[in-house]
Formats: structure tokens, sequence, C-alpha cells
């Protein structure tokens, strides 16, 4: 098998020429030797030059990047780069210090450029760095990117701000180039008349040598070639191949962490990935494509993303290979994944709270919890306990419909770690030691567990618990959606419990818990708009002003309540018992007239004699009764009720009266529970008529 000759193109050639050489040229006068020491320091800074205007294609494009993350919310500080494209600009144009790039070279102090024809071409670059940048200023501020005036006399036909800052930033590194190539064929033209100037000086005697010369030359040349067309498309690592790999970069070596020789033929395939292996050798057959992505395993054994340019150098007859330039993306590849994921989330998110926003009650609430369930993980058993009123006990309220729950025998909210905690809280397997007791000795065997707290304005509320197998908790993604689940569940759950409370507050008494007065009025207005037939009775407590004086407004109250709940243990479901006002209740009673509803206020009367105990005062109630057959108005029926309550009243109280006659708008005379007589007429604010609408609700709303 013939041996695979290697490519080298940086090893020292000539070794003879150039010792020859530098014999013979000790010889030279001085001012050969003081020529050659001014144009190597001439040499040297325009080396400088060359290198800071090249970095300018590399800031361009960095600017580029880094504005299009910060468009996309991500960390990136493009007014950095900005700066150092201008301040670069200036130093190659006046002159001045040219500042330092991280990842790139150190700052250099730069003369002002004298060459007319470098002169315009580095204006020119100066301009496309003054339209870049203000470009990208304008699409950061969402600013009308084709307002942005262009100083460097170029046409731009595209209208798309991404696009239009992509071609000035394509501009600016294609002017930066040509600069730099200008500059080149400078430095060879100045190399050149130093050449011609040595060999005149020497011609006289120093023909040998300046044969050795021009071998020299002509070797440098060559080299300088192979040089050229290998950093020209590089960028950070460096590879030729050609049925087997022919050579390697320093940095390839460093970041693989072995030796070139260790890399060269087969040895780099090794490190490459097996699925990307087919590719490279594609890429080495045919040249394509352009750009391709491989991973390989560096020196500490991860797999980095590596992004290539392809050059195809096979009918180069020094390379006869095909030049890799590649560049470690795998930050850039883990951003990208991560932005994928966010997005996932911030959808999963999206959707969660357009579900809960259309629960306007627990039970819904519950449901879109859990078809959320089935969405993070269907394998999952999941399931989310809420403390009841007391705050001290647990119930499971929803469940994964696929998967069951995983019942955890947790108790009360703060018996729960991740409840304590007020943060989400995983378990890789129940029988490690710093895992939560609750897990261990469950049915199914051991088992991995993630516990998120549920709360609402800092007030825990329950738990949402998931089970998994062990050692396979759930992924960062699921404990993110299960977080968001029990923040948005909390919130909603918090919001509509309390817009509950608000509304049994608005629409019941507090004292005894009956419906308040507001509420029965629209009970009322809704009976006559169907025209349903229904009884009414007004009641009072009798001697309440006395048993008040006596036994102090506390034993008031207890009697109070203790009507309400009498009344409503004999009253039926769709009956309708509310507080007046002071001691006077209201009772409808649907479907029955006066004298069968006088019956079910006997009952009412008969058990409250009964519920009296020693340690309580003994008081009664009277009642007045009416149906709405002997009215054509609530208020008419009202004052029926009202004059069979006082008429009740003057019989001597502790009794039922029914109204038969038609009521009076006049003013009668009563006797009062203290005794005296007076004159009056009972004041009504119900609204009389079934078709007048309901006025607007004050309260909170749940949205």
């Amino acid at each position: 098998m013939p041996t695979r000759r290697t490519f080298r193109p940086f090893v020292t050639r000539s070794r003879r020429t150039v010792a020859a050489v530098v014999v013979t040229m000790a010889l030279v006068s001085a001012v050969s030797g003081f020529l050659s020491i001014r144009a190597a320091r001439s040499s040297q800074h325009r080396s400088t030059v060359i290198e800071i205007a090249g970095r300018q294609r590399t800031l361009a494009e960095r600017y580029v990047q880094e504005v299009l993350l910060v468009r996309a919310g991500e960390q990136a500080d493009p007014a950095v780069t900005a700066r150092l494209l201008a301040t670069s600009a200036h130093a190659l144009l006046d002159g001045g210090v040219a500042p330092a790039v991280n990842g790139d070279d150190d700052g250099a102090h730069l003369s002002r450029a004298t060459d007319p024809v470098v002169r315009g071409e580095l204006q020119a670059v100066q301009h496309l760095v003054g339209d870049l940048t203000a470009t990208g200023s304008a699409l950061l501020a969402n600013g009308d990117v084709s307002a942005v005036p262009l100083t460097g006399q170029e046409h731009i036909a595209v209208t798309d701000p991404v696009q239009r800052l992509r071609v000035v930033a394509a501009l600016t590194s294609n002017a930066a180039l040509h600069a730099s190539r200008t500059m080149v064929a400078r430095d060879n033209s100045s190399i050149a008349h130093l050449i011609t100037t040595l060999l005149a000086l020497g011609v006289a005697g120093l023909l040998a040598s300046l044969l050795l010369a021009w071998a020299l030359i002509a070797a440098t040349r060559r080299q300088t070639a192979h040089f050229r067309s290998l950093v020209r498309h590089s960028t950070d690592l460096v590879i030729v191949i050609s049925d087997g790999c022919r050579y390697v970069s320093t940095s390839v070596t460093s970041a693989l962490g072995r030796s070139e020789t260790e890399l060269l033929g087969e040895g780099f395939e090794r490190f490459v990935h097996e699925d990307d292996r087919a590719s490279l050798k594609g890429v080495g057959a045919d040249g394509r494509p352009p750009q391709f992505i491989l991973r390989v395993r560096n020196a500490q054994g991860d797999w980095r993303h590596l992004e290539a340019n392809v050059t195809d150098l096979r009918h180069d007859r020094h390379v006869r290979g095909v030049v890799l330039n590649a560049r470690d993306i795998s930050e850039r590849v883990a951003l990208e994944r991560e932005l994928t994921q966010q997005a996932q989330r911030d959808i999963f998110s999206t959707q969660l709270i357009e579900a809960l926003e259309m629960a306007d009650e627990e039970s819904a609430t519950f449901t879109v919890v859990e078809r959320a369930m089935v969405e993070v993980s269907p394998d999952s058993a999941m399931e989310l306990l809420l403390s009841d009123s007391s705050r001290a006990h647990l119930e499971r309220v929803a469940t994964s419909p696929t998967a069951g729950a995983p019942a955890c025998p947790v108790q009360s909210p703060f018996s729960c770690v991740a409840v304590r905690r007020g943060n989400p809280v995983v378990f890789d397997t129940s029988e490690s030691l710093n895992a939560c007791p609750k897990l261990r000795d469950r049915p199914g065997g051991a088992c991995s567990a993630v516990c998120v707290p549920v709360s609402f304005m800092g007030r825990a509320l329950g738990v949402l618990h998931a089970q998994g197998p062990v050692g396979q908790p759930a992924n960062a993604r699921q404990v993110a959606q299960l977080t968001t689940l029990a923040t948005q569940a909390g919130a909603r759950i918090g919001t509509v419990r309390a817009f509950q409370r608000t509304q049994l507050q608005a629409s019941t008494d507090g004292l005894t818990g009956l419906v308040n007065r507001r509420t029965l009025e629209s009970q009322l207005r809704g009976l006559i708009k169907h025209g349903r037939p229904f009884a009414l009775a007004i009641a009072d407590l009798d001697h309440f002003k006395q048993l008040n004086d006596t036994h102090g407004h506390e034993a008031g109250d207890r009697a109070l309540r203790r009507f309400a709940k009498t009344a409503q243990d004999v009253l039926r479901d769709d009956d309708v018992i509310a507080r007046w006002g002071g001691e006077e209740f209201v009772i409808v009673v649907p479907d029955l007239d006066r004298h069968q509803a006088a019956g079910v206020l006997e009952r009412i009367r008969e058990r409250l004699a009964q519920t009296h105990d020693s340690g309580q005062p003994v008081f009664t109630a009277s009642f007045g009764i009416t149906d709405s057959t002997r009215a054509t108005g609530l208020e008419q029926l009202l004052q029926l009720a009202d004059t069979a309550l006082y008429a009740a009243k003057e019989a001597g109280r502790d009794r039922i009266t029914v109204g038969d006659a038609r009521a009076e708008n006049s003013t009668r005379p009563v006797v009062l529970d203290d005794g005296t007589t007076g004159r009056v007429g009972h004041a009504v604010s119900l609204y009389t008529s079934y078709d007048e609408e309901d006025p607007q609700p004050s309260g909170l709303e749940i949205r």
C-alpha cells in the first residue's frame, strides 16, 4: 500500500537556501541592513493594519447576530460591537488605537493611512460601518429602517428590516475584505520594491546570492499562497480531507486533545459522531454541500456541534483536498433548543390561561386542570389536592384522566414539604434519604415524584402532585409546565372563591345567613313574571325590644338566628325566607294560597316553641299572611300581610292572621311592643312591576 503524503503548508522549507542568503546578505553594506530593518518594521505595521481591517468583517457579522439576539429577547450587547466597528474604522483611516476584541486579538496603535487608493477604500468602509450601526439601532428601536440615510452611496432595494440589515452587513464585510486585499497587494508591491533595491545593491558580485534570494522568494510566495487559501476560508478549526484526513490545525488538536499524528488518515473520523460520518465522507468525495453541521467529541468527552464551511481545493496541486473551516456552535444549538422549549411552554401557558378564563366555577376549573395534566404527561399519575374551608385538611379535586391519581396520603397543606418551602420539589426516588416520607411504602413500590404548591395571593391552597417511575422524574419542561399549571390554577380557584364570597355577601344577611331584601325582591319579580301563584307572610318577633333591653343585644341576635334556623327547617327547598329588617322576616311560599300556607306558618310557630331551653330567653312570633290572588301589585300584597301582622299583634301576639281585605293606602293605629299606641304606614321599597329591569350589580365579576 503506497504511503499517503501529508499536506504541511506551514512547515519550514529551503533551509539551506535561507542559510546561504543570510550569509551572503551579511556582506551587504549597512545601507541594505538599514533598509531591510525599516522595511520589516513597515511590513509588521502593515500586517497589523491588514489584520485590523480583516476583523471588521467578523465584527460586522457579530453585530448582526447580536442585534437579532436582542430582538429575540436574549442577552447581547450590540452597542459594544458597534463601538468597536466605528473605533477600528477611524483608527484605520486617520490613525490611533484600534481597540482589542475578545477572542480575536489585542489592541494596536495604527498610523494614518497615506496611500490614496487604500484611504479611499477605508473611507468607504467607515461610511458603511456608520450605515450598519444606524440600521441596527433603528431595527432595535422598531423604527423605519428604510428611512435610515445611507452615506456609503449604496443602493439597497430590500425593504425587509432584517434582510436590509444583513445586506448592509454583507456590503461592510465585502468592503473590509476588499480593503484588506488592496493592502496586501500594496504590501506585496513594497516587498517587490525592497527586493529590487537589494538586488541593485548586490548585483556586482552577489549573483549567487541573488539566485538564492529568488529561490527563497518563490518558496515564500508559494507558501504564502497556501496560507492565504486556508486563512481566507477559515473561522476557527481548519481540516483538510481527501480519502481521509490530510491536515488539521492546531486548534483542532487542542479541542480534541489529540496530536496531529493521531488525527491524520482515519484518526479524525473516530472522533466524529457515527451519525455524521457518512456526511463527512460524502463531503470529502464530492466537495458538497457548501456548509454542513457535524458533531465531534472533544477532550472532555462532550459532543460539540461544528458548523463547517466547505471549500473544494482538490484541483489545487498543492492542497489536493477539501478544506473544512469550522466553528463551534454548541452554545447556539443549545440556545435554539432552549428557545424552542420556551416557545412550547409559552403556548401551553397561553392555552391554559385562556381555558381557565372560561371557567366560572370551581368544578369547571378542575376539569381544565385534568385536561392540562394530560397535556403535561399522559403517562404520569397526577392529582390536585386542595384544602377545605378549615384549611386543615386536603381533599382530592382533580385526577389525571389517563393515568389516575398517585393517592398521596398527605392530610393537611402544611404537612406537604412543597407547601412549606413554597417551591416545586422533585424527588428522583422515594428511597433516597431526603425523599418525602409520604412517598414511601406506596402500593406500586418505589417511585419518583414532583410536588408543586398551589397558592393564591400568598395563601396556600393545596398541592399539585405527580408521580412517575423510579429514577425517571419529570424533565425540566414538564416541571415548568406543572409550575405554570399550579400557578394559574391557584389564581383561578382563588378568584372564583373570592367572587363566590362576594356574591354570597351581597345576597345574604350577615347575621342570620338568610337572603336579604334585595335578593327577595328579585325572586318575587320572577314569580310574578312567570305567573306563578304564591303566599306571602310577614313575621315579627314579639316583644323583641324588651328582650334586647332585658337580656342584651347578643341574646337578641341569638333569637333572630334561632328563628331563621327554625323556619328553614320547616320550609321546603323551593320556599324563601328573607330578613326584611330589624326583627321582621318575609316568607314566600310558592304554589300555595294563604290558607294552605297558614298551616306551614303554624308548624314554624310550634317548632319555635319546642326549641327553647332553660338557658335561653323565651320568645314568640306573630305572622300576617296573604297571597297573590288578593292584590294586583307587590306593594298591596305587603300592605295586606302587614295589616294582618298588626292584627295578630293586637289580638295578643304568638298567632297567625290571614289578610283577606284589600289594602288601602292609609295609616292605621297599632299597638307597639312597648305598650304605646301609634299610627304606622308601612314603607315598602319593593319594585312593583315584574318587567322592570334588575338594577346593575356593583359587585366583582370573574374576569
